[in-house]
């Protein structure tokens, strides 16, 4: 791919912090509910042209950021792609820019690439969806909302614009969670090329939405995805943020955080490998028999399973809808997360039972390896160790569908 030739940028997103408050301090009520969520105001006609340009000027910052070399980009442990802020700061200054920042605020810059087993059209449609959106990240995405639809692009969806919402998690109540308000600008560069750019914008016009304690903004991010034609896409993707930390990061989560690999590239990338695996699996016939299991029930069961995985990985975030309570230990502490945490709340979901729903979580070191963790507990000849549910009794296994290619995605009967 030829690099493409674009304009010097002067690109400023207006100051750090998400627009969006999501209500009062909470508690154990199970029947108080939480405040109803608020999405801001829609863009208004004056607005349009200047976030138009904001996302015109996104675009062509990201590609350059995709295709850039060494100078931009240095090797960080395990290979992986780190942005060097302060080249990026002398090329692309702006306000923000490293003399702006404030002692608590932190730079998090990444790319990667790999291939994924989907067409690239089938992502740019997901990527356009925040319904799909929130689907296919489960385990980083905990909500994301359409706010308005700017520019319903062409046919393809090229030049689309649309103002989103998302909430992003590290899946444990101890780790506060990200939010953005950005602008997603959706270009085909060429046959079989796409970009989809990201930005913050600054919605601060609307008071009475505040902002939450750890306040983010997303510097020019986004994708490039090329069509490889034999049912594979080619993802570029590059994750660039500002985040400030008003309270010091929970102590076992502090590294994963602040090296960038909580909400890095990396992850984008491998939860998108397998979210496309899955969905692989979910329309193609499998290649041999599964024991007990037809066709259609497969299909069910990866349907349900996927609900189960979204449901699970939503309880866990620390989202200001939760009302997480320490119920022992002196986990609420900056270097303890090993306090039991408890929050109740309603299922209101669609397909779910109607009542009361009781959640806890806690966070532990083990001195063994994560692969040997999850063999422990994905064997269903030691489950009675650990499951209190089976009162120790044996668990045996009927079936197990395959929705990947490393054997232990999987889904067990």
């Amino acid at each position: 791919m030829q690099p493409l030739s674009m304009s010097s940028l002067e690109l400023s997103v207006g100051g750090l912090g998400s627009p969006v408050a999501l209500g009062p301090a909470l508690d154990l009520d199970p029947l108080g509910g939480s405040s109803p969520f608020q999405l801001p105001a829609p863009v208004s006609e004056m607005e349009r042209p200047m976030m138009a340009e904001m996302a015109t000027r996104a675009m062509d910052e990201f590609i350059r950021l995709a295709q850039a070399g060494e100078h931009l980009w240095v090797k960080a442990a395990g290979g992986r792609e780190v942005l060097n802020v302060d080249t990026y700061d002398s090329i692309f200054a702006k306000p923000g820019s490293s003399s702006f920042r404030g002692p608590d605020v932190h730079v998090e810059g990444s790319r990667d690439s790999c291939l994924v087993l989907t067409s690239a059209i089938a992502l740019v449609d997901m990527f356009m969806d925040s319904s799909k959106w929130t689907e296919f990240f489960p385990t980083i995405v905990t909500r994301a909302r359409t706010i308005d639809v700017l520019v319903n692009g062409m046919a393809g969806r090229s030049e689309s614009l649309v103002l989103m919402y998302e909430e992003l998690h590290v899946m444990s109540p101890v780790v506060p969670t990200r939010e953005f308000c950005f602008l997603r600008y959706c270009r085909q560069i060429e046959q079989g090329l796409w970009a989809i750019a990201d930005v913050s914008v600054d919605l601060q016009r609307d008071a009475r939405y505040g902002a939450p304690p750890a306040r983010s903004r997303r510097l020019p991010s986004g994708c490039l995805i090329a069509d490889m034609s034999n049912g594979y896409s080619k993802v570029t993707w590059v994750e660039h943020m500002e985040t400030e930390d008003k309270t010091p990061i929970n102590q076992l989560y502090r590294d994963l955080v602040l090296s960038g690999a909580a909400f890095g590239a990396h992850r984008w990338l491998a939860a998108l490998q397998r979210a496309c695996e899955r969905h692989a699996c979910l329309v193609t016939p499998p290649h041999r028999d599964i024991a007990g299991v037809t066709l259609e029930g497969k299909r069910s069961m990866m349907r349900l399973s996927q609900r189960m995985v979204g449901s699970f990985c939503a309880s866990l975030s620390a989202s200001q809808q939760h009302r997480w309570t320490t119920l022992s230990g002196p986990g609420a502490g900056v270097d303890d997360a090993a306090g039991v945490r408890v929050m109740v709340h309603r299922s209101t979901d669609p397909g779910q039972p109607s009542g009361v729903v009781l959640s806890a979580a806690t966070s532990i070191w083990l001195p063994v390896s994560c692969d040997r963790v999850f063999a422990f507990v994905s064997d269903e000849n030691t489950r009675s160790q650990w499951d209190v549910l089976s009162h120790g009794n044996p668990v045996q296994e009927v079936s197990r569908i395959p929705n990947g290619s490393h054997p232990g995605n999987s889904i067990s009967l």
